[in-house]
C-alpha cells in the first residue's frame, strides 16, 4: 500500500495505467475495453455505466493495494461489494461471479478484502474531479479505510456467506436451467 505513498490520487493513477499498460486517459472513453482469460482475449463494449464506474474501480486499486492481477480483482470484487458497490444491475451482475471465484480460489485474501470493505467507504458516490485528483494517497486512505486490520464478527460471516451463495448462484442458474429444459 506504499507504492503511493507522498502522490496526489492524479500522480498515483498516472503511474498505475503506465505500470499496467494502460492508455494514459486508462481507456475510459474507448468504445471497447479487452482483458485476458489465459491465452484467451476478449473485448467487449465500453458501456456507460463501466466508463463512470472504471475511474473509480482503479483509484480503489491504488486505496486499498489490490493488485490489477485475477486475484486482486476478486479482491477488488469483495471489497467493493462490502465497502459499496457501483450502483447499476449490469456492473453487479458483471462483478458478482468475481466474488464466488475469488471465494473457492483465494478464500483468505478474498474474504479478508470483504473484511476491510464492511469497514470502509468506495468513491462511487464521489465526482472524479481536479480536487479529488489533487488530494494525497494518504488523506483520501485515512477517510475511506479503517485504520486497524478488521476482525470478522459473526454479522461478518454471514453476510459474507450470503454474498458467496448469491454469487455462485448467479453462475450456477443459467446452466441449471438449461439442464432443467433439456430434461423435459
Amino acid at each position: 500500500m506504499n507504492r503511493y505513498a507522498g502522490l496526489t490520487l492524479g500522480e498515483a493513477r498516472a503511474q498505475f495505467h503506465a505500470l499496467h499498460g494502460m492508455p494514459a486517459d486508462g481507456g475510459y472513453a474507448a468504445p471497447w475495453w479487452s482483458m485476458r482469460l489465459g491465452w484467451l482475449r476478449i473485448s467487449l463494449p465500453n458501456f456507460s455505466w463501466r466508463r463512470q464506474a472504471v475511474p473509480r474501480h482503479d483509484l480503489h486499486h491504488i486505496l486499498t493495494g489490490f493488485p490489477c492481477s485475477p486475484a486482486g480483482e476478486m479482491q477488488m470484487a469483495a471489497w467493493e461489494f462490502a465497502a459499496g458497490r457501483y450502483p447499476h444491475p449490469l456492473a453487479t451482475a458483471f462483478c458478482l461471479p468475481l466474488v464466488g471465484v475469488g471465494a473457492l480460489l483465494f478464500p483468505r485474501r478474498t474474504f479478508g478484502a470483504f473484511l476491510q470493505g464492511r469497514r470502509s467507504a468506495t468513491l462511487y458516490r464521489q465526482p472524479v474531479d481536479d480536487d479529488l485528483l489533487a488530494t494525497p494517497v494518504c488523506e483520501v486512505r485515512e477517510r475511506l479505510l479503517p485504520h486497524t486490520a478488521p476482525v470478522a464478527s459473526v454479522a461478518d460471516g454471514a453476510a459474507w456467506l450470503g454474498l458467496v451463495l448469491i454469487s455462485l448462484a448467479q453462475m450456477l442458474l443459467p446452466g441449471a436451467a438449461i439442464l432443467l429444459l433439456w430434461l423435459m
